[in-house]
């Protein structure tokens, strides 16, 4: 159960009539209380995921039948479409309620509210938990921000063949989960909460050998700790990763972090934009 301004949504439990509940955030899903509606053929599900990850906007039927044929479409795929479409409303129809699937020229909407998609609910709790820990409000940011990552259940739309449209959505959305990973780790250390956080990083800089700001953390944690030697260790590890994978150096703020920790400066590792 999520909180956002005071006001609590949960997208499991079944409230006004039981609305539907869309999730990309993770394996494609969509479910009417306990009830999972999410379609099986492929191709369905695959254009429930390309409406879903533009839902509020007029996706084109040019669009989806280039998305869902990546190959030479077949000349039956404009009728095809039709048809699934026509699935599609049947599986998401509710008693007195106009179909969520609007045709619009040139081509259809998928009208949601904020409070049915999990993306929504993910990129607002973010953004709030963002603007709380730039403002160094480290609690209330902490709390955002882990209700934000609670959100995610696996990879973006995980078992749904890619395309330009979905890939594109995933690498955006991860890369904002990688920022909300990385700013609650900075509200966790702001908090004190340095040994809780060391094991979490240590497969973070396994997951993602070349994302710096995991290993800045990593150091810092360390030291917080009591671990300077372990500290450094780490930076002469990435130091060598990021000089034989691309050539360079490291950024500088890991190269100031490393130079605090040498001068066991208490304020070692702190970003400028975050101190």
């Amino acid at each position: 159960m999520a909180r956002i301004q005071g006001v609590y949504v949960s997208l499991h439990s079944a409230q006004n009539g039981q609305p539907l509940r869309y999730e990309v955030l993770g394996r494609l899903r969509v479910t009417r209380g306990d009830v999972d509606l999410t379609p099986a053929p492929p191709k369905i599900a695959k254009l429930l995921a390309l409406l879903t990850v533009r839902a509020g906007e007029t996706v084109p039927g040019d669009k989806l039948v280039a998305e869902l044929w990546e190959q030479q479409p077949p000349r039956s795929a404009t009728a095809s479409l039709r048809v699934y479409v026509s699935q599609l409303r049947k599986l998401l129809s509710e008693p007195g309620r106009i179909s969520p699937i609007i045709t619009v020229s040139p081509g259809y909407i998928l009208n949601v509210s904020t409070a049915q998609l999990d993306v929504r609910l993910f990129d607002e709790l973010y953004e709030i938990g963002r603007s709380h820990c730039f403002a160094a409000d480290h609690l209330a940011a902490s709390e955002y921000l882990g209700q934000a990552l609670a959100v995610w259940r696996g990879p973006v739309l995980d078992g749904i063949a890619g395309s330009l449209e979905i890939n594109s959505f995933a690498a955006v959305e991860e890369e904002k989960r990688l920022n909300c990973i990385e700013l609650n780790i900075e509200s966790a250390l702001a908090l004190g909460r340095h040994y809780a956080v060391i094991e979490e990083l240590k497969g973070l800089v396994v997951q993602h050998p070349l994302r710096e700001p995991f290993y800045r953390q990593l150091m810092v944690a360390l030291y917080r700790v009591g671990r300077q030697g372990d500290a450094l260790g780490v930076y002469r590890r990435v130091r060598q990763i990021i000089r034989e994978e691309l050539g360079i150096e490291p950024g500088p703020p890991l190269r100031l972090a490393q130079e605090a920790i040498l001068r066991a400066d208490p304020a070692a590792g702190m970003t400028p934009s975050l101190r």
